[in-house]
């Protein structure tokens, strides 16, 4: 199935590749960057990765390019310019407001960067003011591998997970939503909003056990969380989810998946009660989702 966040389990790909750590030896101690213009080497999530030197910027060939007009164009606008691709991008610090930017002239380009904490949800706003822009916020990893896109109705809003403790790269621009060429004037808010509350992988997946008097609380925080809750399964038992309701809950996709396959949940239901059993004891999961991305509190009781 693979896990639906925005990054966001980022791959490490193409524009930023992966140099394993060879066991016990010191990452990047030496460094094994030797690519032409790519010998900026990074831990990243456990691993070495190999990054464009300063003043290259990746392109989506692969290659690491020097920075120049061609590939970060330099006009008038507000005071940021230039600020056209990644290695010109802006500062941004979690719980601050943008001073108004401009998307102008046309196919401008407003890059911002910022030092993401693992496993930490962020929230970026950005809000047009006059003029007839259409905002469109993309997410970039610091390899500058793309990550996800949000086109405002009017206002952009993305909320998402960073996987790794690194610097993340935002993109705010026209969205080609709107087939006219247009500028304007904006606004941007970005917070950091904490942990995701439960775990969107097996590997730290919240412990539970059937227990008619506990209701187990989670809320999907961002455009394809996932939440993951761990159970000892028994094929001789019969369990039930049951889900509260009322306005301020949503109702979850539920898969049921074996520790021994994880790529085939056993079923993918979405009722407010779920039934069922299990082929085989050990080990189990349950994992719930939204199938429009949308965010929202459930609650549940788990019962045997």
């Amino acid at each position: 199935m693979g896990t639906r966040v925005l990054l966001l389990a980022a791959v490490l790909a193409t524009t930023g590749c992966v140099v394993e750590s060879g066991g016990d030896e010191p990452l990047c101690t030496p460094s094994t960057c030797r690519e032409p213009n790519r010998s900026q080497c990074v831990v990243e999530g456990d691993e070495a990765r190999c990054l464009c030197d300063a003043g290259y910027v990746a392109r989506p060939s692969g290659a690491c390019e020097r920075v120049s007009e061609a590939n970060c164009a330099e006009h008038p606008g507000d005071a940021a310019e230039p600020d056209d691709c990644q290695a010109r991008a802006r500062t941004l610090v979690p719980d601050g407001r943008v001073n108004p930017r401009s998307i102008d002239p046309i196919g401008d380009l407003d890059f911002f960067r910022f030092e993401a904490r693992a496993g930490r949800i962020y929230s970026v706003t950005v809000v047009p003011e006059g003029g007839s822009l259409l905002p469109r916020v993309d997410a970039f990893d610091q390899g500058g591998v793309w990550l996800d896109a949000v086109d405002g109705r009017p206002r952009a809003e993305m909320t998402f997970k960073t996987p790794t403790t690194a610097p993340y790269f935002l993109r705010v621009s026209h969205s080609p939503v709107d087939i006219s060429a247009a500028t304007g004037n904006y606004v941007l808010t970005f917070t950091e909003l904490g942990e995701d509350d439960h775990s969107d992988g097996p590997d730290l997946a919240t412990r539970i056990a059937p227990d008619a008097f506990d209701t187990v609380y989670g809320r999907l925080e961002y455009q394809r969380d996932e939440d993951w809750f761990e159970f000892s399964a028994s094929t001789t038992s019969h369990y039930r989810l049951t889900f509260e309701s009322g306005s301020s809950r949503v109702l979850p996709v539920v898969e049921v998946y074996l520790a021994s396959d994880l790529r085939q949940p056993l079923f993918t239901r979405r009722n407010p009660i779920v039934d069922f059993t299990v082929p085989a004891g050990g080990t189990a999961f349950l994992v719930m989702y939204l199938p429009d991305g949308g965010q929202g509190s459930y609650g549940f009781t788990f019962l045997e």
